[in-house]
C-alpha cells in the first residue's frame, strides 16, 4: 500500500497544483463538469445495467408464466385422459348390457341385437349421423368394445342414417 502512495504521490501534487492555478470561474466550471461526469458514470455504470437486469427478468419471469401456464394445460389435458382411462376400467357388464347402456346413452333404439359366435351384430332403423358417431365411440371409448365391422345407409331425411351391420366384440 505504501508503495503504491507514493507512485500516486507525484500525480497528486501535480493536480493540487494545477488546481490551486484555476480561476475561481474554471474551478466552479470544472466542479459542474465532475458532477455531471459523476451523475453520468452512475447511470452507465449502475442505472442502465440495474434496468436492463430488471427487464431481462421481466422476460424471462414472462416466459416461465407462460411455460407454467402450458403445463398446468397439459396436466388438465392428463387427467382428462386419466378420467377416461378410468372410466374403461369401470365397464362393467356382459356386452349387450353394455350396448344397451351405450345406446340409452345416446337415445337409441336398438332394432336387433344378437350374438354371432364372438361378435354381437347390431342394427338401428333410423338414427341421427351425429348421435351414432357418438353412439361408436361411446361403445369403443367406455365400454371397451372393439367394432370390427358398420354398414350405415343413408335415408331420405337429412342427417338421418340406417345403420344396417355393426359387429362389434369384447376388447381382448
Amino acid at each position: 500500500m505504501n508503495g503504491f502512495k507514493r507512485y500516486l504521490k507525484p500525480y497528486l501534487d501535480l493536480g493540487a497544483q494545477r488546481w490551486r492555478q484555476f480561476n475561481q470561474r474554471e474551478k466552479t466550471l470544472l466542479s459542474v463538469l465532475g458532477g455531471v461526469l459523476f451523475i453520468a458514470l452512475l447511470y452507465f455504470a449502475v442505472w442502465q445495467p440495474s434496468a436492463q437486469a430488471v427487464a431481462n427478468a421481466e422476460r424471462k419471469l414472462e416466459a416461465q408464466q407462460q411455460q407454467y401456464q402450458w403445463v398446468q394445460q397439459a396436466i388438465a389435458r392428463y387427467k382428462k385422459l386419466e378420467g377416461k382411462t378410468g372410466q374403461r376400467e369401470s365397464a362393467s357388464g356382459s356386452v349387450s348390457q353394455r350396448i344397451n347402456r351405450a345406446a340409452a346413452a345416446q337415445d337409441i333404439q336398438i332394432a336387433r341385437l344378437q350374438p354371432q359366435g364372438q361378435d354381437y351384430l347390431l342394427t338401428v332403423d333410423e338414427v341421427s349421423f351425429s348421435d351414432l358417431v357418438s353412439f361408436l365411440a361411446e361403445l369403443e371409448q367406455r365400454q371397451q368394445l372393439v367394432l370390427t365391422s358398420v354398414d350405415i345407409a343413408k335415408l331420405n331425411a337429412p342427417g338421418q342414417v340406417r345403420l344396417r351391420k355393426l359387429l362389434v366384440r369384447e376388447a381382448s
